[in-house]
């Protein structure tokens, strides 16, 4: 036995030199989970790495096999049929998470459901859900009462007549029974359970990462000013896909962790500037004697996001004559509709949607010039346009639209499809400049309350972390610079990973 030992353990030093060169990166079995509005990220740390150490090991933040990227859009989108096509055991449609999801809205608005944490922990009549509603495209309803007990379907009307005051989205669907009967349903689903879809596609994708399924636990963070509501319902998002909470951080801490601010000489006070794709939240972080970080008290704009300059430049492109084009889709698609209903082809909403995907291929490569596309595209022209810092851009982007000179009028899906011509839309940057000052503007005033209401002057602030996909526009980098009459910025990390990686830096 003995004459055996060493060669046992060069074959285990063997065997994990080749774990190592497949990609194993150690038994790691705490997340660290930022679930966005507009985009979720999950991050670990490596024990393997910080064995022994005493200090943080090694951060990764996963990958989404679906593109390669960790920044996971928090989009989650119905297939139909529940039967037939791949439907669960329970009669209940299957679901696309992530870029494959946001890929759908433009196809599929009906069934795409996004933005879900703007409205988390609220009532029915709260302001956001209001200003979700004029939003999106998809149903935001009251949450029949049933639906809280039991979780059972509404009718196939969709109308609940017991309806309770939480927030739900209603999502259409067909289930196909044994017999090939076919049964249009509704699905009413809540805010937070459109995140216990995304946490359970961040898990998913972390196992396979690590190879193995020990991951079952996570260390979240939350906004600071989440209220006890908000802050119950994004626990459930996260106990609904059977992970357990470890730990809760307010996303500020979590931020300013992620630089190690905490253990840096010489600072008092960090404010972490957080712009997200649906919300901006401005704290000021104290750091006391042995490193404590205490959130001293948070501002900011429930109603000012990426997602509003996307909305901007929307509105900029039919002033810019994109109306009378998205309005001729419009015509045009109702006018079908309306036919397809009379001979009994369709019977709501989410039916035409699934025969235009089925009837006209080209809309997968482009979009048809819809609202929902017009949002689509202005967020690729605000991220195009950032690389124009200095001004002097132009973008342009196409979509398929009807030509204002054909007098025809489809009334087929066959026409319909026939004639979508590309329509190309442009923005330059002055342009796009003046559709968005007012943001800008509404950008500064949180950190002006806040210090305002802090007592607090701006050379009191030490350090300043940028957090959230808007944060990378230059014009708003200059803008908190400049307002705050600081030397640089904390932007090293990627503003989409910061929260996640301080979430994952203090895992035990």
């Amino acid at each position: 036995m003995e004459a055996i030992l060493p060669s046992l353990g060069i074959v285990a030093v063997l065997a994990f030199a080749v774990m190592a060169k497949m990609g194993f990166r150690g038994r790691a079995d705490v997340a660290g989970i930022d679930l966005g509005t507009t985009n979720s990220v999950v991050c670990v740390q490596s024990p393997l790495e910080s064995a022994g150490q005493g200090g943080v090991g090694k951060i990764e933040c996963i990958p989404d096999p679906a593109n390669g990227s960790p920044i996971v859009p928090s989009v989650v989108s119905f297939l139909d049929h529940a039967s037939g096509s791949g439907g669960n055991a329970d009669d209940r449609p299957n679901v696309v998470v992530g870029h494959k999801a946001k890929m759908r809205i433009d196809t599929h608005p009906h069934h795409t459901l996004y933005h879900a944490k703007r409205v988390i922990g609220r009532s029915f009549k709260h302001d956001s859900v209001k200003t979700l509603m004029e939003e999106v495209e998809f149903n935001v309803v009251p949450a029949p009462l049933e639906e809280e007990e039991t979780g059972a379907d509404a009718d196939a009307s969709g109308v609940n007549t017991n309806e309770g005051e939480s927030v739900a989205f209603r999502v259409p669907y067909h289930s196909t029974a044994a017999d090939g009967t076919d049964t249009h349903k509704y699905l009413h689903i809540k805010p937070q359970q459109v995140g216990s879809y995304v946490v359970d596609h961040l898990i998913s994708m972390t196992k396979k990462f690590l190879g193995h399924e020990n991951v079952k636990t996570a260390v979240i963070a939350i906004p600071a000013k989440f209220n006890y509501e908000q802050r119950i319902a994004t626990v459930q998002a996260f106990t609904g896909a059977g992970i357990k909470v470890a730990r809760i951080l307010e996303e500020p801490t979590a931020a300013a962790l992620a630089y190690g601010l905490d253990k840096k000489d010489g600072v008092n006070y960090i404010m972490v500037y957080d712009f997200g794709g649906g919300t901006l939240d401005v704290s000021i972080l104290h750091v006391s004697d042995g490193g404590y970080v205490d959130v001293m008290g948070s501002d900011g704009d429930n109603r000012l996001g990426g997602a509003d300059f996307d909305a901007a430049v929307a509105h900029a492109l039919m002033e810019k004559g994109g109306n009378k084009t998205l309005q001729r889709v419009t015509d045009a698609l109702v006018r079908i509709e309306t036919k397809l209903k009379k001979e009994g082809m369709v019977d709501a909403e989410d039916d035409l949607e699934e025969l235009l995907a089925e009837g006209c291929p080209v809309l997968e490569d482009t979009p048809p010039c819809t609202l929902s596309s017009f949002h689509t595209i202005g967020e690729k022209m605000k991220i195009g346009l950032s690389a124009y810092p200095g001004g002097g851009g132009v973008v342009e982007e196409n979509c398929l639209g009807l030509l204002a000179k054909d007098k025809s009028k489809p009334e087929t899906i066959a026409e319909f499809c026939s004639a979508l011509k590309p329509t190309k839309l442009s923005l330059s940057s002055k342009e796009y400049d003046a559709a968005v000052v007012h943001l800008y503007r509404r950008s500064m005033l949180p950190v002006q309350r806040l210090l305002k209401d802090l007592n607090l002057k701006t050379d009191e602030i030490d350090e300043v972390v940028m957090v959230g996909g808007t944060t990378r526009m230059p014009k708003i980098r200059d803008m908190v610079q400049k307002e705050l009459d600081i030397e640089s910025l904390n932007t090293h990390i990627d503003p989409d990973l910061t929260v996640a990686y301080g979430a994952a830096s203090v895992i035990d």
